[in-house]
């Protein structure tokens, strides 16, 4: 189970990256055309909700189902005919069906699932201690009460009346920071002691700007994609679209407080970012003024600030960028890889007889035949033993009917309980029938007609199993049989624990 989720899981993670690697480069060319895009937040952040939802779907169990890409073969080595090189045996208690070889992109998998978890923690932990930092900030911050507020000169009567309304509370500190928004669930507005060195309307005019931010909800929509990043911290991408979002905040912000004003306040407003910047750089070189980014951000934000705003793209700029994502997100549904693995037939050696030329009574079930095991091996609470044989398969593996017939039964509640979990039964000619059991999809309905190899199927590990597989048993007449002897040659591609298990045959 852990091996088929770090297959998903490697798959997913490269679908992610590729698809930000395409809208990133996508939005910068949208960007150049309609340069206003920059400023929307909605744009950057349906973005990253576009490739949050190309990892979800890349790691659902069956979307490889709707891949329109051929499956890319691995040809795995073939089975020895001897016991001695058969494949290692499997621990204890390992799930039945699990297959006891792994190969060498399984070993990646595995490898990129733990180096995942380990990048993830170190995430988390640079998140923890910004946020620990922020915490001491606020518990050395001044709060400023009703009467502080109304004598503050950034704030107007209303602006004071609105914040006591809504329960926004407001701190000043004597750190040359940024005014921001800190918290998520109870924003605080913090500011620094220096904002009032600057004049009345540049202070009215930077708290209105912080005020945008708070009605916006910005905060929160930074929050999350600071999350994403952090769930994604592989895709860096994903890390320029989160920068990107910030800047879009803060040129909407510009905006808002701006719409409407006179050339004399926007000249006020841009010398005040000037001003912050200034500030934060004589106390610890940091390049941030109130909002993000760095000088050369600040003079494109400046000079925006004195065009007085950009032409709107309209409704066909929208639509392509809507278009664009979506095209992106389909596009990682019906073009992601699928892998498939295929065995060779075994070379006959003295030992091991080559499997008989003639053709078998019975197709295999899977292309990838793989026993763990046979028929009549004991098996608690199970009287005569095994009834049927165990193929070892990853779930979402097609299952493949071993004959034509047509399907007596396709249910979820087989012999009236789920043991069996989700079975197909198909009758054949003769008086012969084939059932699998655990299947994760049942792809036919009872009445059915099949041909042999047709898709019947996905395994999967529904009913009482420890791991997904595929059990297959047969019936003459309505009576178990060994399904070997329709499907002969077997010998060869077992597993030395299932050869071992297996009862002495006459």
């Amino acid at each position: 189970m852990l091996n088929a989720f770090a297959l998903s899981f490697l798959k997913a993670s490269i679908t992610c990256g590729i698809a930000a690697a395409i809208i990133l480069a996508l939005l910068t060319l949208a960007t150049r055309v309609w340069p206003v895009l920059a400023g929307h937040r909605s744009v950057w952040l349906w973005s990253q909700a576009a490739i949050a939802c190309a990892f979800v779907l890349a790691l659902l169990p069956h979307s490889a189902a709707y891949s329109v890409v051929p499956a890319i073969d691995i040809a795995l080595p073939a089975p020895a005919a001897t016991q001695s090189s058969v494949l290692p045996q499997p621990h204890d208690g390992e799930a039945d069906g699990a297959d006891d070889g792994i190969d060498p992109l399984e070993l990646l998998a595995q490898a990129w699932l733990a180096l995942y978890a380990a990048g993830l923690l170190a995430s988390g932990a640079r998140w923890v201690h910004a946020q620990r930092g922020l915490r001491a900030l606020l518990q050395h911050a001044r709060p400023l009460d009703a009467e502080a507020l109304a004598q503050h000169a950034g704030f107007g009567a209303e602006a004071v009346a609105e914040l006591l309304q809504r329960g926004l509370r407001v701190a000043e500190t004597d750190a040359a920071i940024s005014p921001m928004l800190a918290g998520l669930a109870r924003p605080r507005l913090l500011l620094p002691r220096h904002l009032r060195s600057f004049s009345d309307e540049q202070q009215r005019l930077i708290v209105a700007h912080e005020l945008t931010h708070w009605k916006r909800r910005d905060p929160f929509w930074l929050h999350a994609s600071m999350l994403l990043q952090t769930l994604f911290w592989f895709n860096p991408p994903l890390a320029v679209l989160t920068r990107r979002l910030n800047w879009a905040q803060e040129l909407g912000c510009d905006h808002a407080v701006l719409a409407g004003r006179p050339a004399q306040q926007r000249k006020q407003y841009a010398a005040a970012l000037v001003a912050q910047l200034k500030v934060q750089q004589d106390s610890f070189g940091a390049s941030i003024a109130f909002g993000h980014g760095s000088p050369a951000s600040l003079r494109a934000r400046v000079a925006l600030i004195r065009e007085q705003g950009l032409r709107a793209p309209g409704m066909p700029g929208k639509a392509a960028v809507a278009a664009a994502l979506a095209s992106v997100l389909g596009a990682s549904l019906f073009l992601q890889p699928a892998i498939a693995w295929r065995t060779p037939e075994p070379i006959a050696t003295a030992a091991a007889p080559a499997i008989v030329a003639s053709k078998p009574q019975w197709s295999m079930p899977l292309e990838r035949v793989r026993v763990t095991s046979f028929y009549g091996a004991a098996r608690k609470n199970v009287e005569g033993g095994h009834h049927g044989i165990d193929f070892a398969a990853r779930s979402g593996t097609p299952i493949l009917a071993a004959a034509g017939g047509t399907v007596l039964a396709s249910t979820a509640q087989y012999q009236g309980g789920p043991q069996y979990g989700d079975v197909v039964l198909i009758e054949h000619a003769g008086g012969m029938r084939s059932l699998y059991a655990h299947l994760s999809v049942r792809s036919v309905e009872a009445g059915q007609v099949v041909r042999a190899g047709e898709t019947i199927g996905l395994a999967g590990a529904t009913g009482k199993v420890s791991g997904p597989h595929l059990h297959l048993e047969a019936f003459s007449n309505g009576q178990h049989i060994d399904p070997q002897r329709m499907l002969p040659g077997l010998d060869a591609y077992a597993t030395s624990q299932a050869l071992r298990k297996r009862p002495a045959r006459l």
